[in-house]
């Protein structure tokens, strides 16, 4: 062992400390990480540890910033970021272990399912902004943006990004002349609703490329075909107007 490795571990601040043990009992079947064991001080109290049923490998529990008496024999230690959330966004916490899977999104919510904090899977309370404690080997963290995002459907993108994969819609009248729509849309994900669109669609950038943009794209194909290229460019605000209820009506049917 280097002599590196006898140093007593300190946990810098603003870092959480994950480990692995050494010894102990083989971790569950289907399971990728020890369960928490009461009354080991931290792991300091490796006997403990292992009369309390530890198991070996990866571990739940976490050390927070701070020198810790650990025997370098019987844990390894390695030090990752807190999970920082930015203002204007809400963290969704996508959980690999914890108590079994209950769903707890109610028979409504049909695309998808949601846990309470602790439990298996996407958890239905967001974390805010902040930083945060978490084990990221045993969980991961989607990060959803709360404030209003502009989308365009255009040759310009915005900061985020999302919209990179968008372009002009081409759509053709009634009178048989195609031309190109640039299509600029508002959405807003309110910081509850977070985690369904998490739990329905992954990812927000999976919300514009696989709901967003086949919906206002086909609204606007299909609305077209039913005006000459004067009357669809001429009520521009009724169209928008028009527009928004069919989109709004579409994303909610397909949210729940």
């Amino acid at each position: 062992m280097p002599p590196a490795s006898l140093r007593i571990p300190r946990i810098e601040p603003d870092m959480v400390g994950i480990i692995t043990t050494l010894d102990g009992q083989p971790i569950d079947a289907g399971e990728i990480a020890g369960t928490t064991v009461p009354q080991h001080d931290n792991f300091q109290n490796a006997q403990a540890f292992l009369e309390g049923g530890g198991r070996r490998g990866l571990q739940e529990q976490v050390l927070l910033s701070g020198t810790w008496n650990l025997n370098p024999w019987f844990t390894q230690v390695e030090q990752v970021p807190m999970v920082e959330i930015p203002i204007g966004h809400v963290g969704v916490v996508i959980s690999f272990v914890g108590a079994a899977h209950e769903d707890v999104s109610g028979v409504s919510f049909k695309h998808g399912d949601l846990v309470n904090t602790g439990h298996k899977g996407v958890w239905v309370t967001p974390l805010y902004p902040g930083k945060h404690p978490l084990n990221t080997r045993i969980m991961k963290v989607e990060l959803v943006p709360t404030t209003n995002i502009v989308l365009n459907w255009a040759t310009r993108t915005e900061a985020h990004h999302y919209d990179a994969k968008l372009s002009s819609i081409t759509v053709r009248s009634r009178d048989g002349f195609a031309f190109n729509l640039d299509v600029s849309q508002i959405i807003h994900v309110g910081a509850l609703d977070a985690p369904k669109v998490i739990s329905r669609v992954g990812s927000m950038q999976n919300l514009v490329d696989h709901v967003l943009q086949p919906i206002v794209g086909n609204y606007f194909r299909n609305s077209a075909q039913d005006y000459t290229v004067l009357d669809f460019l001429g009520a521009r605000s009724h169209r928008q107007t028009e527009a928004a209820g069919h989109i709004r009506a579409a994303i909610g049917a397909s949210a729940v």
